[in-house]
C-alpha cells in the first residue's frame, strides 16, 4: 500500500508539472484585472452528512474532513491542484434483516458500520466570475473501517484497512475575500472490500460500503 500511494504521489506530481510550468507563462502575460484563478497553498474543512444506500446499510450519518494542497493558475480563470486529506464518513446502523441474519448465524459483535480514510488526488477549479467558482476533484481513497458483508442470508462482520478505492466530487462556492471562501460539495467514495468465490459461487464475505457525502466547506488560502 505504501508503494501504491507513493506511485500515485509521483504520478500526480508528474501530471501537475506541465500545468505548473504553463501557469508561469500565464502569469507573465495576464493582467491583475483579468486574473481570477488562485496560485498557492490552501486548507479546506468540510462538515455535513454521509449516506450508504446498498446492501446491509441504508441511512445517513455525520461526515467531515480536512484537505490541504497547492493550486497553480493555468489561465486567468482556471487552476489545477494536488491535494491530500482525511475524511470521516460516519457510522451506519444495519438493516434489521441483515442484523437478524448475522446474529442467527452466530455473530456476536455489533452490526453498525464505521468508515474513514485518507485521500490523495487532484482538483480542477474554474472561476466563473472573480468570486464564484466550480470545483472538480478525484483521486485515490485509502479506506479504513468495518461492517457487515452483503450476504442477506449469512452476513459476516469484516474489518479492513489500506483498502484502496477512489473518490470523485463536484462543488461550488464563493470567495469572500483573498484568503477565505465557503462552498457546498458532493463527493463519492468507493469502498469495495474483497469478494471471494468457491466453485463460481460467492461466499458472502464481500463488503460494499460505497458512500456519498453532501458537505459545507470553509477554505483558507495562504
Amino acid at each position: 500500500m505504501k508503494k501504491t500511494l507513493l506511485a500515485l504521489a509521483f504520478a500526480s506530481a508528474g501530471l501537475l508539472a506541465v500545468p505548473a510550468a504553463f501557469a508561469q507563462d500565464q502569469s507573465a502575460s495576464s493582467t491583475s484585472g483579468d486574473q481570477k484563478a488562485f496560485t498557492g497553498w490552501y486548507l479546506d474543512g468540510d462538515l455535513g452528512a454521509s449516506r450508504i444506500s446498498k446492501g446491509p446499510y441504508n441511512g445517513n450519518n455525520y461526515a467531515g474532513g480536512l484537505t490541504g494542497g497547492y493550486r497553480w493558475a493555468v489561465s486567468p480563470d482556471m487552476s489545477v491542484g494536488a491535494e491530500l486529506g482525511y475524511v470521516y464518513l460516519g457510522k451506519q446502523d444495519a438493516r434489521s434483516g441483515y442484523e437478524q441474519a448475522y446474529y442467527a448465524n452466530g455473530g456476536s459483535n455489533e452490526t453498525r458500520s464505521n468508515l474513514r480514510g485518507a485521500t490523495l488526488g487532484g482538483a480542477l477549479r474554474w472561476n466563473l466570475v472573480p468570486n464564484w467558482y466550480i470545483n472538480l476533484r478525484a483521486g485515490a481513497f485509502d479506506a479504513h473501517g468495518s461492517g457487515l458483508s452483503d450476504s442477506s442470508f449469512a452476513p459476516v462482520r469484516r474489518s479492513f484497512s489500506n483498502n484502496l478505492g477512489y473518490y470523485a466530487g463536484i462543488g461550488t462556492g464563493w470567495d469572500i475575500n483573498q484568503h477565505w471562501g465557503v462552498g457546498l460539495n458532493y463527493n463519492y467514495y468507493q469502498v469495495n472490500r474483497g469478494e471471494s468465490t468457491i466453485n463460481g459461487q460467492r461466499t458472502g464475505t464481500r463488503v460494499g460500503m460505497d458512500t456519498s457525502t453532501l458537505t459545507a466547506s470553509a477554505e483558507y488560502r495562504f
